[in-house]
């Protein structure tokens, strides 16, 4: 993930994949929707590898997204940029992740009782 978000644009063709599944289904932004799910299922990569569910740990995950968009910024060779709504993106799949695995251990907890 962290090596295709640092990937110089002209690497993508001049319609990218994500921007074809945009025109064919009528939705816009569907690549903040893929940020949203990368860094979701990155958090509940750690989660698993931890095997814990502990808010400091969704700091992991946020720095990663974090540097990457100061990278972009800051390497202007990669004709990318930082993007404030690609980091809130991230920063929601994140957020969601945790707290529907939040919910669902209380609740898992709850039936056990």
């Amino acid at each position: 993930m962290f090596y295709l978000t640092l990937l110089p644009q002209e690497n993508f063709t001049k319609l990218s994949t994500i921007e074809q599944l945009e025109v064919f289904f009528e939705i816009d932004n569907l690549d903040k929707a893929v940020h949203c799910g990368m860094f979701g299922l990155m958090t509940i990569l750690l989660f698993l590898t931890y095997k814990i569910v502990d808010l400091r740990l969704i700091v992991i995950p946020f720095l990663i997204s974090f540097l990457i968009e100061i990278l972009q910024g800051i390497l202007t060779f990669l004709h990318r940029s930082f993007d404030f709504v690609d980091l809130m993106a991230n920063l929601s799949g994140i957020t969601i992740v945790y707290v529907l695995v939040t919910y669902y251990l209380q609740h898992k907890k709850t039936q056990e009782n």
